[in-house]
C-alpha cells in the first residue's frame, strides 16, 4: 500500500471512530472548530477553518483562497471544500442549509459564545448542542501513523536535547541556550518548538515552568531543561535535570527520589489504571521520603496534535482508563523554594502491562557537565 492509500485508510478509521461517537448522541453532524481536530478528520494543517463531520462520513471543510492549493495536496478522500468569503458563522449556515439537520453538534471548547449564539439564532429549525471533547475521545488512542510521528518528534527533540549539552556553561544565559535548542529542533528535521522552551537553572529550578530568561547559568547549580519539537503536527515533551558542577547534597538526594518516584509511575502506566492510579505510585514515594508538600503539579497527561491532551475538564487525566496506544507524560518533581529543583519526564506509550518508554535519554544518574 503506498503511502497516500495508507493514510486515507487511516482517516476514513478516524472519521469511522468520530461519527460512531455522533450517533451516540444521536445527532446528525458535528461541526469542528479545534485546528488540531480537523486536521485529525481531514490531514489538513492550516489554520482558520472549520469542518462539518455528518454522522453518515460526509466532510465539508470551509477554508479560503489561502489553502486551496495547500487542501488539495494534503487532505485525501472525498470532501466538499467551501472557500469561505463571509464570516464563518454565515457560511456554516449556508451549508447547514443544504444538509436537512435536525441536531447540531458544536466543540463547546472552540467556539465563542457569540458565534454560538450567532449559529442558534441563524438556524431556528435546528437542535445545537455543545460537545465537550468529542474528537478528542478518539483522539486519544493513537494509530499507526500517530506513533510514527511521535516517536520521529521524540527523536528529533533528543538529538537537539544531546548538541546543547556542550553550550550548558557558566555565563551563558537560560535564553541563548533556550534559542539554540528551538533552532536545532529545526536543523534536526523537526517543525519547531510546541511550547514555549523551559531553561530554569539555580533558584529558577524550583520553578516548575519556569521558561527561559536572561539568568546566566552559574557553577553549582542545577538545570531543569523541558523542552519538546513538532514532528508533522505531533510533538514530545520532554525534561531533564543537570548539574554544573558539583551540586549540594540535598539537591543530589532529591534527584533521586525523583528518579524512583518516577519509575514507579511508569510501571504503574498500564492498560486498565487511571491516571489517578500512576499519580499515586510516584506521588506516595515522594511523600514517603518526606518531600510530598514539594510535588505540587499532575504526574502528567497525554500527547499528540497538542502538547497538552487529557487535560480539560471533559476528559481529565486522573480519571481516564489508560488504553493501548494511548501515548503521555510521567514527570514527577520536587520543588525546593529559593533552593534548586528536580523534574523528570518521559514519553510513555500505554501497551498492555509493559508501558514502553518512547524518550531514551539518560537519567539514571544526575549528569554533572
Amino acid at each position: 500500500m503506498d503511502a497516500k492509500s495508507k493514510l486515507l485508510t487511516l482517516i476514513n478509521a478516524r472519521i469511522e471512530k468520530v461519527t460512531k461517537l455522533i450517533k451516540e448522541k444521536n445527532a446528525d453532524a458535528l461541526i469542528i472548530m479545534n485546528q488540531a481536530n480537523y486536521r485529525y478528520l481531514t490531514n489538513f494543517t492550516g489554520e482558520e477553518a472549520e469542518l462539518i463531520l455528518c454522522a453518515n462520513g460526509d466532510r465539508i471543510l470551509l477554508s479560503d483562497s489561502r489553502f486551496a492549493g495547500q487542501i488539495k495536496k494534503q487532505a485525501p478522500g472525498e470532501m466538499k471544500v467551501i472557500m469561505k468569503r463571509k464570516n464563518s458563522v454565515s457560511e456554516i449556515t449556508e451549508q447547514l442549509r443544504h444538509l436537512s439537520l435536525k441536531k447540531v453538534l458544536v466543540e463547546g471548547e472552540a467556539i465563542s459564545a457569540i458565534d454560538y449564539q450567532n449559529l442558534v439564532n441563524s438556524n431556528s429549525d435546528i437542535e445545537f448542542e455543545m460537545a465537550l471533547e468529542l474528537v478528542e475521545v478518539a483522539r486519544n488512542v493513537k494509530d499507526e501513523l500517530e506513533l510514527d510521528a511521535l516517536k520521529q518528534a521524540i527523536a528529533i527533540s533528543s538529538q537537539s536535547f544531546t548538541e546543547i549539552l556542550p553550550m550548558l556553561q557558566p555565563g551563558v544565559t537560560e535564553r541563548e541556550i533556550g534559542a539554540k535548542l528551538d533552532y536545532l529542533f529545526k536543523l534536526n528535521g523537526g517543525d519547531g518548538p510546541s511550547f514555549d522552551t523551559i531553561i530554569a537553572s539555580g533558584y529558577r529550578s524550583s520553578w516548575a515552568h519556569g521558561v527561559a530568561s536572561d539568568k546566566k547559568l552559574q557553577k553549582g547549580e542545577l538545570v531543569v531543561i523541558d523542552f519538546g519539537s513538532f514532528y508533522h503536527g505531533y510533538t514530545a515533551d520532554i525534561t531533564r535535570t543537570v548539574a554544573l558542577g558539583q551540586v549540594p547534597a540535598e539537591l543530589q538526594k532529591i534527584y533521586k527520589i525523583v528518579y524512583e518516584a518516577q519509575k514507579q509511575g511508569i510501571a504503574t502506566a498500564i492498560a486498565g489504571k487511571t491516571g489517578a492510579d500512576v499519580d499515586k505510585a510516584a506521588r506516595d514515594y515522594i511523600c514517603e521520603q518526606g518531600y510530598g508538600q514539594y510535588f505540587g503539579h499532575g504526574i502528567g497527561h497525554g500527547i499528540g496534535l497538542e502538547i497538552h491532551e487529557l487535560c480539560m475538564p471533559a476528559l481529565p487525566f486522573s480519571k481516564e482508563v489508560l488504553k493501548d496506544n494511548m501515548a503521555i507524560t510521567v514527570e514527577p518533581g520536587i520543588y525546593l523554594p529559593d533552593f534548586g529543583g528536580v523534574r523528570i519526564e518521559d514519553d510513555i506509550l500505554i501497551n498492555g502491562n509493559s508501558p514502553e518508554t518512547m524518550s531514551k535519554l539518560p537519567k539514571e544518574e544526575l549528569l554533572v557537565l
